[in-house]
């Protein structure tokens, strides 16, 4: 009795293989995306919670004595009477993105008096899109209405 062995040929598993790398690459690509937009949606959040302890603050500064009235606002301030929670913002920028206060004296993401405050991204981790030429800045105005703002690519 003769047993027929019949497998996989080379050709058909280097046109597996091949199929898998593709997969796999297109795979990664809409991860990586996906983590980057989601990082960008966590500072935003970010940034609104920054934005309401600022109009906090500018309501009532009296409520807040240790900020003296001459001093410039910043995250540090904010932390210190209560308005931010110190899990949330121990520093103004992390990996990825810078925070900041507008009308504060090194204000230099603020292009306008009406915001509260900006961000902007400051690493090569994020995708294109948001480290363009011109820079990517998200700021909250006064009203509580957001502005985001990407460069060109």
């Amino acid at each position: 009795m003769i047993q027929n062995k019949k497998g996989f040929t080379l050709i058909e598993l280097l046109i597996a293989a091949t199929i898998i790398g593709i997969l796999a690459v297109f795979a990664t690509v809409a991860y990586r995306s996906s983590a980057a937009d989601t990082r960008v949606a966590g500072a935003k959040s970010k940034l609104d919670v920054l934005a309401t302890a600022v109009q906090r603050y500018k309501l009532d500064p009296a409520a807040c004595p240790g900020i003296a009235s001459s001093a410039t606002l910043t995250v540090a301030n904010l932390v210190n009477c209560g308005y931010l929670e110190r899990s949330l913002f121990s520093v103004e920028s992390d990996e990825y993105f810078t925070f900041q206060i507008c009308g504060s004296s090194s204000s230099s993401l603020c292009s306008g008096s009406t915001y509260l405050a900006c961000m902007s991204g400051n690493s090569s981790k994020l995708p294109k899109r948001y480290l363009s030429s011109s820079g990517y800045k998200y700021c909250i105005d006064t009203v509580g209405k957001p502005s985001e703002t990407m460069g060109a690519n």
